[in-house]
C-alpha cells in the first residue's frame, strides 16, 4: 500500500514522545479509515500520572483536542489558523515546545518546534516526489533544508531485530499509515547500509547450533530462547513498526537530491494521491474489544463473557490488520487451542495454551533461523517429549522421556551419526554414545 498519510512527527533530537502507543495516531488512523466522526473522552492511567483526553474530529471541521493531567494542567491543545486550517500545540513545563499544522481535511502539513522565545527552531515538512512521499527537513543550526527518505524494509527477520534495537542513528521519526517508519537523511543512509552489512557478516558467522554441548543440562538445550512469544508485543519489538510487504523497495532511482523537485503537500489533499470522498474499499468492522498491551492498540473479534473479557473463540488483531492470535480464550487469556503470529504475519506458535502460556502439544517455529520445534511445551518453554527440525526439515534432534524419569536425547549430526545420550531426572548427564547410521 506504501506510505499515504502521516499521523504525527517526532525529531529525535528534540523529541522524545513514543509513536508506538500515541493516542493521537490511533484516532487519526481511526478518522482517516472511515472517514466518520470520532468523539470521546478518555482516561489513561500511567506511574508518573493521569492524563484526561478530550477530542472529536469530523469532516470539515477543526479537531477539537484537549489533554490535561489530573491536576488540570494542559499539556496539548488546538490553535485555529487561516483558512480552516488548525495548529494541535504541545506544551512543556508551561510553555509551547511543539505544533503539528493540519489541513481543514486534517491533513498534516508540517510540524514545527519552538525555542524558549516561541519562534521556530526545526521544522518537519511531507513533500511528494517521483509518486512517493519524503520529509523536508529545517533546522535553523544548519540552515539549508535536508530531505529525508524513509528507512528501507528489511526483509530478514534477524537483521531486522538488530537494526530496530540498536540502530539509532536517524532523524525523524514519523507515526504513518504503515506504522512508526524512520526518516534518515543521506549520511545516516549510509551509515545504515554499513549496520546492515556488519550484522549480516556477523550472523553469517555464527555456528551452527549444537545440541552435543559437553556437560550442559539437557534443560538448556531444548528450551531454546528462539521460540519467544514476547517478540509480537511492542515491550520486545514494536509492531507498529511494521511494513506492509506490498510497499515498494527503495530503488535508487527514486533518491531526489534537488529539493525543488519536491511537491508541497495543499491543504486539500486528504491523504497522498487519492480523492478524499472516495471511500475505502472495505470498511473494517468495529471490534469487539479493544486491548492496550505494553503500548500498542490491538483489535479482538469474538466472543465475550458477561463481564466482557474475551472467553471462547476469537482473534486479536494488530493495528496493521494482521492476526496475532486466533484461538480459544478463557478469563481474557489464550487458553486451549490457537495460534500465535509473529509481526510480519508468519507462525510463532500453534497449539495448546493455559493462562496466556504455551502449555501442552504444539508446534514452534524459530524466529532467528525458521526451526521447527514440534512436541510438549510447559510455561512457554519446549520441555520434554519433543522433535527439532532445521527450516530445511532435517532432523536435528529427538528427546524422549522414559517412564522411570530418565530422558533420552538422540541428536542427528551433519556427518551422519546420532549421539545417544541419557540424563537424570534432574537433568545430569549419566551416559553417552555414539552410533552412525552407515551401519545400519
Amino acid at each position: 500500500m506504501g506510505i499515504k498519510y502521516f499521523y504525527n512527527f517526532c525529531v529525535s533530537s528534540l523529541d522524545d514522545t513514543r509513536l508506538d502507543g500515541d493516542i493521537l495516531s490511533a484516532v487519526r488512523k481511526s478518522y482517516f479509515d472511515e472517514f466518520d466522526k470520532i468523539k470521546d473522552k478518555i482516561t489513561l492511567d500511567s506511574e508518573s500520572d493521569s492524563l484526561m483526553y478530550d477530542y472529536c474530529i469530523e469532516k470539515d471541521k477543526p479537531l477539537r483536542w484537549t489533554v490535561r493531567t489530573a491536576q488540570g494542567a494542559v499539556l496539548q491543545d488546538v490553535s485555529l489558523s487561516d483558512g480552516g486550517r488548525y495548529y494541535l500545540c504541545f506544551y512543556s513545563e508551561g510553555r509551547l515546545f511543539k505544533r503539528l499544522l493540519f489541513s481543514r481535511l486534517h491533513t498534516l502539513l508540517r510540524a514545527e518546534y519552538t525555542d524558549d522565545s516561541g519562534a521556530v527552531r526545526a521544522s518537519v515538512e511531507p513533500r511528494k516526489r517521483n509518486g512517493g512521499l519524503c520529509l523536508l527537513y529545517t533546522d535553523k543550526k544548519f540552515g539549508t533544508p535536508v530531505v529525508l527518505t524513509d528507512m528501507p524494509r528489511i526483509g530478514d527477520d534477524a537483521v531486522r531485530s538488530r537494526v530496530e534495537s540498536e540502530f539509532t542513528d536517524y532523524t525523524v521519526a514519523a507515526s504513518t499509515n504503515e506504522g512508526v517508519v524512520r526518516y534518515l537523511t543521506e549520511d545516516q543512509r549510509a551509515a545504515l547500509d554499513s549496520f546492515i552489512a556488519k550484522v549480516r557478516d556477523e550472523l553469517s558467522n555464527i555456528p551452527e547450533e549444537n545440541f552435543v554441548n559437553g556437560e550442559t543440562p539437557l534443560a538448556d538445550k531444548i528450551n531454546a530462547k528462539d521460540f519467544n512469544v514476547k517478540r509480537n508485543l511492542s515491550a520486545s519489538l514494536d509492531i507498529t513498526k511494521a511494513r506492509d510487504f506490498s510497499a515498494p523497495a527503495r530503488t535508487e532511482e527514486s533518491v531526489v537530491d534537488d529539493i525543488d523537485e519536491l511537491v508541497p503537500i495543499t491543504a486539500d489533499e486528504a491523504y497522498i494521491g487519492e480523492d478524499l470522498e472516495a471511500a475505502p474499499a472495505e470498511s473494517a468492522p468495529e471490534p469487539d474489544k479493544l486491548i492496550m498491551a505494553d503500548g500498542a492498540v490491538y483489535s479482538y473479534y469474538g466472543e465475550l463473557d458477561e463481564s466482557g473479557d474475551r472467553s471462547g473463540y476469537g482473534r486479536t488483531m494488530t493495528d496493521l490488520g494482521r492476526t496475532a492470535y486466533e484461538g480459544t480464550y478463557l478469563d481474557d487469556k489464550r487458553s486451549g487451542k490457537g495460534s500465535y503470529y509473529y509481526k510480519d504475519g508468519t507462525l510463532c506458535y500453534s497449539g495448546e495454551w493455559a493462562e496466556n502460556a504455551r502449555h501442552g502439544v504444539g508446534v514452534g517455529v524459530s524466529s532467528r533461523d525458521g526451526s521447527i520445534h514440534l512436541g510438549r511445551w510447559k510455561n512457554n518453554k519446549p520441555e520434554g517429549n519433543g522433535v527439532r527440525m532445521s527450516a530445511d526439515g532435517d532432523i536435528r534432534f529427538v528427546c524422549r522421556e522414559m517412564s522411570d524419569g530418565k530422558t533420552i536425547l538422540m541428536n542427528f549430526t551433519d556427518d551422519d551419526t546420532v549421539v545417544i545420550s541419557q540424563y537424570d531426572s534432574d537433568g545430569s548427564k549419566i551416559a553417552e554414545k555414539s552410533v552412525s547410521l552407515e551401519d545400519f
